[in-house]
């Protein structure tokens, strides 16, 4: 395997994204297109994952860490769209930290971010 600690953060992020899509009744009930949405990035996940694996890309370190950097941004983003389901920042934000699996999926994408540099360590490079 070439990068361990980063294809475990791709695969945690995609486990958490597919709990989010099957127990969050809220998601499809109140903005199915962030369900979709959601969907795509854990497609794109095992995309990257799939490609990690094969090393088809000779140094992937920089657009894993831009990915995990541009969805971890998109998942907090998450909060300003709260006016569209009519309730505050704050409501929302306390709703989707309630979500252990939304709190996983944040902290997948810190771990993406540092998967390069974690795999680099674990090399001993």
């Amino acid at each position: 395997m070439r990068s361990p600690v980063t294809s475990a953060a791709l695969t945690l992020s995609v486990i958490f994204s597919a709990v989010l899509l099957l127990t969050d009744a809220e998601l499809w009930a109140s903005a199915p297109h962030h369900g979709y949405g959601l969907a795509g990035l854990a497609i794109a996940d095992m995309a990257i994952l799939t490609v990690l694996q094969t090393g088809r890309i000779a140094s992937p370190r920089k657009i894993v860490m831009v990915w995990g950097l541009a969805k971890f941004v998109v998942f907090l983003g998450d909060v300003l769209t709260a006016p569209e389901f009519g309730i505050t920042y704050g409501e929302f934000a306390s709703y989707l930290f309630s979500l252990w699996a939304y709190d996983g999926l944040l902290i997948s994408q810190v771990l993406i971010i540092a998967g390069p540099y974690l795999d680099r360590l674990w090399a001993g490079k």
